[in-house]
Order: structure tokens, then sequence, then C-alpha cells
């Protein structure tokens, strides 16, 4: 069980998505931070991002750092590299991002990163399994600043924490989690997860889409 204490001095990184706003209501965060690093969806995750952290009261930090000169797969284009272990693979993706978020919670006086990872994600790459991120934090703990990440959610399925969490569709309808666009495509594995965590929890869709209106 996640102890809502023990995040208080926290960040959490807010993708928009379903997993991390369900992070977000679980933990109550000291803060969240919404990272723009040229990814195609980041107009509509940003705004989804804010307004998901209006709804529970978590302030939102943000930043742009444009890591797409070394990005690849459907979050940048239509190309995957050789060798690439999904469409969408992004190389070492989660591992840039938690290096940048790490350093955001330094400069802001954050003890701890909260990420959003849930039990399926290792399926797909392995920066969404337990060992990847017990080796980044044990690389973020040798280094100077005391940062720690931690995966609350590793071991859970989305449909469980997102029933834990208590949401509905009056904020699960913001969440947005496609891969190529603004809006769903309804065809990359981000909108395959929604659309099945959706219709898993019997919650209504379409919100996603009005988003773009805020």
């Amino acid at each position: 069980m996640l102890e809502e204490q023990a995040y208080s001095s926290s960040l959490l990184l807010l993708s928009g998505g379903v997993d991390s706003s369900a992070l977000a209501s679980i933990c109550s965060p000291a803060a969240a931070l919404f990272i723009d690093y040229g990814q195609r969806p980041a107009p509509a995750e940003r705004r989804a991002a804010a307004v998901i952290g209006r709804l529970l009261g978590v302030s939102l930090l943000e930043i742009a750092i444009d890591l797409r000169p070394i990005g690849a797969g459907l979050l940048l284009d239509e190309v995957s590299i050789q060798n690439s272990s999904s469409p969408e693979w992004w190389p070492y993706r989660n591992q840039l991002l938690v290096s940048i978020a790490a350093s955001v919670a330094l400069r802001h006086g954050y003890r701890d990163l909260v990420v959003g990872t849930v039990s399926g994600d290792g399926s797909r790459h392995i920066d969404g399994t337990v060992e990847f991120y017990e080796a980044l934090n044990a690389c973020l703990q040798i280094q100077e600043g005391g940062i720690t990440v931690s995966v609350p959610a590793i071991s859970e399925t989305t449909e469980h924490l997102v029933a834990r969490s208590g949401l509905g569709e009056d904020i699960l309808g913001w969440t947005v989690s496609c891969h190529r666009s603004e809006l769903p495509c309804g065809a990359c594995p981000g909108c395959w997860k929604r659309d099945r965590v959706m219709n898993n929890l019997g919650i209504l869709q379409g919100r996603s889409e009005a988003i773009e209106d805020l």
C-alpha cells in the first residue's frame, strides 16, 4: 500500500497518461513534472498534465529539452531504428527522462522521484522492469545529490492501480496516451492500452479529444 506521507517531499513524473495520473491521486506528491522532450504528442500531454494536476491539486513544473536528434520510433516519426525492441522504442528514453527529472528534483529540493511504471511495461521494454529501476536508482545514489527514484506501482496492473486511485471518468477522460499525435490515432500501443484499460474498468471515453480546446 502506498503511504501518502512517504511522498510528501517527492516529485512525480506526470505524462498526462493513465498510470501517472492514478499515482498522482494516490501519492499526493509535493509536485509533478511534465517533460517535453520533442515527442509528437507533447502538446496534448502537456495540456492533459496541466488539467489533471489542477483537478488533483498538484502543482505542475514543466521543462522542455529537445531530444529529437537522438530519438526514434512512433513518438518521433514512423521510422524505427535497427534492432529496436518495438515500433515505439525511443533509445534509452526512461533513463534520459529520469536523469532529467532527478536534476529538476535536486534543484527544487525534492528528495525522491516517483515514476508511474506498472507491471506490464517490462514486457515490451527493459526500461520498464524492476531490474532496470534498481540499477538506475543505484546509479543515482552513488552520485552527488542523494536523489532516489521509486516505482511504487511496478507490481500492479494499470487496472488495479486505477481502481485503487478512485479516479473516475471526470479525470481519466482527460488522459492521453497516443504515441503519434495530439489526438488518439487508435492504432498505436499507447492507444490500445488506454482503450483496454478504459473498457476493462467500464469508463466512458472521449474527453481527451476535447482537451485541445482548453
